[in-house]
């Protein structure tokens, strides 16, 4: 009902995605609580080049092109190049679906609301704050993109269902049209400076080792 294909801006109304969670202070079970206060600085997987994937991905400032081929939306996110699968035509995922940093993702239209429930996902960080996310049976996302009348912005809300956290956590983001020729991507990963804190710090060991 609603044409979205083309390139999106996801500058338009920014908040940087550290602790932008609401409600505030954090729900977090006991559990969550301890991961938290637990957490050092290489337990953050991104910073060893690994994929954000979601929830993280939403909050990203770099671009989106949305390509509609009639089964599916594949969003391609300019951040680190990642690829995002929104399936429309009703399937569920596989008996043996894996779990990944994107999950898996169907969405459905409501009036101008694309409305996107994502499972299977691999367990990571909610943020670079530290916050963990279950993975798995635990966690589910829904998300609800409404577009404006005129097509030009889309107010997106992001809502993570997750058994570390007493309560729903909430992000909001935008979106608006983008030109083509002002595409900003984001430069490689590159872990090297990550591994050189770890060696300053003596805990390059950890990292390497397995837990």
């Amino acid at each position: 009902p609603v044409d979205i294909s083309g390139f999106w801006d996801n500058r338009y109304m920014f908040r940087t995605t550290v602790d932008d969670f609401e409600p505030k202070p954090m729900p977090m079970t006991t559990e969550a609580s301890d991961i938290y206060t637990g957490r050092v600085f290489g337990d953050d997987h991104v910073l060893r080049c690994q994929p954000a994937g979601l929830p993280r991905i939403f909050g990203s400032p770099y671009p989106v092109e949305v390509v509609d081929t009639g089964s599916h939306y594949l969003m391609v996110f300019l951040q680190d190049n990642t690829p995002r699968w929104v399936y429309m035509d009703g399937r569920d995922a596989l008996p043996d679906q894996p779990l990944t940093s994107m999950g898996f993702s169907k969405g459905v239209w409501q009036d101008r609301t694309l409305i996107i429930q994502t499972t299977h996902l691999a367990a990571g960080w909610l943020d670079g704050s530290g916050y963990q996310m279950s993975g798995g049976d635990g966690t589910r996302i829904v998300e609800r993109w409404t577009i404006a009348d005129d097509g030009i912005t889309i107010a997106r809300t992001m809502t993570i269902y997750d058994d570390l956290y007493t309560a729903p956590l909430v992000r909001t983001r935008g979106s608006q049209r983008g030109n083509s020729n002002e595409l900003l991507e984001s430069p490689p990963c590159d872990p090297t400076i990550f591994y050189n804190e770890m060696m300053e710090s003596g805990r390059l060991e950890d990292i390497l080792s397995p837990r």
